[in-house]
């Protein structure tokens, strides 16, 4: 039972939208990369909740501050018995825990995903009390990713491992179950309190001059071109993905929205985003289809 459901970050949709329009750097690839990766692991986890604990409500995705400090919870699963806190890591391939420090086999150190849920749970432990609550909660490092090894992983019952999640949820299932009304307050004060982003993000600077312009396709990124033999579609010219004329070009407005939300949305403006893949005529005809109109003349925009 999804309480609060899972989306992406605005980090990371502007990361998508730029990520076939611009040359990021190699660190700024790295860092896209793992977003997409984070996310699609919280979704997978978030359908296991789904399928086996469909009677426990989840908050997803919650960013609270506490004493001046922001923290992140990745899943907050509500029981009659307290509160379980995940931690869902989508890590991939081989790592080696040396007492402190996590690292790759090829040596390269990274957080210590353990401290990090520490700290969490540090926070929301103090966050709670503050606002007089008094619940039990049981911290989770779930690694959910099954090409995942870990070797000297400590014997701690809070990180669980790939080859140990389906036993674990089935603790879950006997361990968990509905609390009915009892976290109808706190749920509302954590909904209050939930931020919608990071004030400092990691996103490169861009400008509209610098961006290729055209249709990515949302599978690879390549180009897409319009395609006379099929109507009304446009297809890849890398994996030959095919999607509908309309729903590239409205993802490509979101795109120009998302990037440029200064900047007004104008058939000659959409024309020149998509760079005439598509004809002015039927961009026109799409907007005034999906949007509101705005404007006379040649000062006309389009608005959701």
């Amino acid at each position: 039972m999804i309480l609060k459901p899972r989306s992406e970050s605005p980090e990371l949709l502007i990361l998508r939208a730029l990520s076939p329009r611009k040359n990021l750097t190699e660190k700024e690839k790295q860092y896209y990369v793992g977003l997409e990766k984070g996310y699609e692991g919280e979704v997978k986890f978030d359908k296991l909740m789904e399928t086996h604990l469909n009677d426990v409500p989840f908050l997803n995705d919650i960013l609270l501050e506490q004493n001046n400090s922001l923290f992140q919870i990745d899943s907050l699963g509500c029981s009659k018995d307290g509160l379980y806190l995940f931690d869902i890591k989508n890590f991939e391939g081989d790592f080696i825990v040396d007492g402190d420090t996590w690292k790759t086999t090829n040596g390269t150190e990274i957080k210590n995903p353990y401290h990090q849920l520490t700290r969490c749970d540090t926070l929301l432990r103090r966050y709670l009390l503050e606002r007089k609550y008094n619940i039990p909660i049981k911290p989770y490092l779930i690694f959910i990713n099954p090409h995942f090894t870990l070797y000297n992983a400590p014997q701690n019952p809070t990180i669980i491992l790939p080859t140990q999640l389906e036993k674990f949820i089935e603790k879950l299932q006997m361990d968990t179950s509905n609390p009915g009304t009892k976290y109808t307050k706190l749920v509302e004060h954590i909904l209050s309190d939930t931020r919608p982003s990071y004030p400092n993000s990691n996103l490169p600077k861009y400008e509209y001059s610098e961006l290729r312009k055209g249709i990515f396709c949302s599978e690879c990124g390549s180009t897409m071109l319009s395609d006379i033999d099929r109507l009304g579609k446009v297809y890849c010219c890398g994996c030959r993905h095919v999607e509908s004329l309309e729903s590239a070009i409205l993802r490509s407005v979101r795109d120009f929205q998302l990037l440029f939300p200064e900047k007004k949305v104008t058939t000659v403006g959409i024309f020149d985003w998509c760079n005439g893949i598509v004809g002015y005529r039927t961009i026109l005809r799409l907007l005034i289809k999906n949007f509101k109109r705005a404007g006379n003349g040649k000062a006309t925009f389009y608005l959701k």
